[in-house]
């Protein structure tokens, strides 16, 4: 059996719990997403699906959450995982090619309609209480220190500047290694760290989250969903993002946004606060420019 046979066989065993909640336009839904090699479905938009099976985007959706995922994003991640833990990827990257086919003008409507369903997909998984007790962390940190690990230093750097212009005293990093576990040192009890890791538990993550439990500083963790699954109950706070099986759209979508929430959120809960570093920036910048 490949990959794709097996990572289908997680959409079969969905469809065969449910198939029979499913209205007549579903079910041609549904028997055609299992029929489809799981290579080809990752690919695939609620519009696409819609004209090949004579039915609607929304069907296409609905028939998603009557197979009991969130949506059409999540069905698509969930089938394709055994695929993603078996394929190199450099194999997935030439699947990518022969799906997306040359033609420039398509792959730009495919990625912008991939990069739409992972905002879609991470907007689901906000959870407001969870938002709020972030933003108060932050709000009572001494220093936040903003860690992106492996690729992640990018939305790290984000968040930090994004934290400093709303008030907030920050430190960034993306370093790994000696050079992380030389930076941990500063870390006290006071602080906060916004984490931003994707994936997979690394040494580097498993690192900081015994520092922080060591220290006694508390950590919101930015991540997808089997690093929520696995370190919900080891961290003060989990924001979620979504990430695409097929790679057109990245997971840093997401975790940017998720960032601009917790600044903007600290910013309107401290408005003169963030006022004020709004007008310090802006002297800085003309003691820059020599306009001063």
């Amino acid at each position: 059996m490949n990959a794709s046979d097996r990572s289908s066989s997680v959409l079969r065993e969905h469809f065969e719990e449910h198939r029979t909640k499913l209205s007549r336009s579903e079910l041609a839904v549904a028997e055609h997403l299992v029929r489809m090699p799981i290579d080809v479905l990752i690919f695939r938009s609620a519009e696409e699906i819609a004209a090949e099976t004579g039915t609607s985007d929304a069907t296409v959706i609905r028939t998603a959450k009557r197979l009991g995922f969130s949506g059409l994003p999540e069905l698509k991640r969930v089938s394709g995982r055994v695929m993603a833990r078996t394929i190199s990827t450099s194999e997935r990257l030439e699947q990518r090619f022969r799906a997306t086919g040359d033609d420039l003008e398509k792959v730009a409507g495919q990625m912008f309609a991939t990069a739409r369903e992972v905002l879609t997909s991470t907007e689901e998984q906000v959870d407001g209480a969870m938002l709020a007790a972030a933003i108060s962390f932050v709000e009572g940190a001494d220093t936040v220190w903003c860690i992106g690990l492996g690729t992640a230093e990018v939305e790290a750097r984000h968040c930090a500047i994004a934290l400093s212009r709303a008030g907030v005293r920050t430190r960034c990093t993306g370093a790994s290694g000696f050079t992380l576990a030389n930076e941990l040192i500063d870390l006290r009890p006071a602080d906060v760290i916004v984490m931003f890791h994707a994936v997979r538990e690394t040494a580097a993550f498993k690192l900081v989250v015994r520092q922080v439990r060591d220290i006694g500083c508390k950590v919101i963790l930015v991540c997808g969903v089997q690093l929520r699954a696995r370190y919900a109950d080891e961290v003060s706070a989990v924001l979620t993002c979504i990430g695409s099986p097929s790679k057109l759209a990245s997971w840093s979508i997401g975790a940017i946004v998720m960032a601009d929430l917790l600044a903007y959120g600290v910013a309107v809960r401290n408005q003169q606060q963030a006022t004020d570093a709004k007008k310090r920036l802006a002297e800085l910048r003309d003691q820059a420019l020599g306009n001063d």
